[in-house]
């Protein structure tokens, strides 16, 4: 009789300040240094499940606590709701105050202020929103999270660094970040980025932090019972977040979500320098560097691209006509698109939730158009497309035409979308 193998335990979990960067190590930064170590700590915590062990309990040393007259109760009540609601996880957590003997008292590195700090992660819609911010405000800092594991993505980024965002004035702060390991989708990276990000806001002297996902993205719905989703961005994630950084940095820093109500085709379609969109990365493989195309992020983003009419980056699979590739992701969505189309007052409970109680229908409505207008798009120019998805196509313009899936096109070439900066 087999014995059922049991999940390993890990008691307790420790922060090891060490690990922050020597720049935040320094008297006036500290507050940097506490807003890396609840970061890092909330993450390594996470990676730990993901992994298969069970940490019971966590302490997370913050620097200087009672002089900076931290709200501690309120800072771990904070981070116990992010763990339940994310890991659907218990834990013991314990904030307490330390000291670090490698404390350096050398003056700190000048840096160029900045009043706005964007997230930058190497992929179309943060490329688009740092370029489309930089226009907007004229002094934007971008800020991107190395992985250590990620080598392909931190060359990516550099890269694009070096041909589009130096061009532009836009200076990017790296910030050195855990491994993300290759067990499961990391649901706390984005409260990881924005929390993490704080360390150079407050370098940085800024006041606002935009986060520059688009919409289907931040209340990405689900296409089965069970289906996993990505929760980097979701609104409590950030409402969280915001709270976090508030009570690390003991003042307010407004977090700005200036694509939450565009699709990801509209963000292509108003980005400059689109030449440029081709050098990022969109992804889940992403310690590879390289483009699947079967995944959902390589799906969507191919269809926006599509539809949006933007030269877009090499796929190693086209699902959309290779019948050897697989179409789970594609077919999925695009039946999700469909029923939205036509029978949305039908669709199941989890289906529409999301989209529900943030009353994002109009967004997900223009969602589902740009999916069905690029494979209209590629039929109309005489493209093979498999026959699954042709057929579902058929049934669409037999239900509500091709009308609306030509205009959608014209809009999406008018490029007028505005985004909420």
């Amino acid at each position: 009789m087999k014995r059922r193998s049991r999940r390993p335990i890990t008691e307790c979990y420790h922060f090891d300040p060490g690990v922050i960067p020597s720049i935040f190590l320094r008297p006036q930064f500290l507050r940097s240094a506490n807003a890396l170590a609840v970061a890092d700590s909330v993450f390594d915590i996470e990676k730990t499940f993901r992994s298969g062990g069970n940490i019971q309990s966590a302490t997370i040393p913050l620097f200087h606590p009672k002089t900076y007259g931290y709200d501690l109760k309120a800072l771990r009540g904070l981070l116990l709701d992010l763990i339940v609601f994310v890991l659907a996880e218990d834990i013991r957590l314990a904030l307490k105050s330390t000291k670090l003997e490698s404390l350096t008292p050398k003056e700190a590195p000048s840096f160029i202020s900045a009043r706005t700090v964007c997230l930058f992660s190497g992929g179309a819609d943060s490329y688009a929103g740092i370029l489309l911010a930089q226009e907007r405000f004229k002094n934007v800092a971008g800020v991107f999270a190395a992985h250590s594991d990620q080598g392909r993505i931190i060359h990516i980024v550099r890269d694009i660094e070096k041909t589009v965002l130096a061009t532009m004035n836009i200076n990017l702060h790296e910030l050195k970040v855990p491994s993300v390991g290759a067990q499961g989708y990391a649901q706390m990276r984005g409260f990881l980025y924005m929390v993490g990000a704080a360390a150079w806001i407050n370098v940085l002297r800024a006041d606002t932090l935009l986060v520059t996902e688009c919409g289907p993205t931040m209340y990405q719905p689900r296409f089965s019972p069970f289906d996993s989703i990505t929760m980097t961005t979701h609104p409590v994630v950030v409402r969280i977040a915001r709270s976090v950084i508030a009570t690390l940095l003991q003042r307010e820093v407004a977090i700005v979500t200036p694509f939450e109500n565009l699709t990801k085709a509209e963000v292509l379609a108003i980005s400059p320098q689109k030449s440029g969109l081709r050098h990022t990365h969109s992804c889940i493989s992403q310690r590879f560097g390289t483009h699947d195309g079967t995944c959902y992020g390589c799906v969507i983003r191919r269809l926006a691209a599509i539809a949006a009419e933007v030269d877009d980056v090499r796929y190693s699979k086209n699902p959309i006509v290779d019948k050897h590739a697989s179409a789970g992701n594609l077919m999925s969505l695009l039946t999700f698109c469909y029923d939205l189309l036509t029978n949305y007052s039908q669709m199941d409970t989890y289906e529409v939730e999301m989209i529900e109680a943030y009353s994002k229908q109009d967004l997900f409505r223009r969602f589902a158009l740009d999916n069905f207008a690029a494979i209209h798009r590629l039929i109309q120019q005489g493209h093979r497309v498999r026959s699954p998805i042709l057929q579902l196509y058929r049934s669409l313009i037999g239900k509500i035409g091709t009308k609306p899936l030509s205009a959608r096109l014209r809009e999406l070439k008018k490029a007028a979308f505005v985004p909420a900066f």
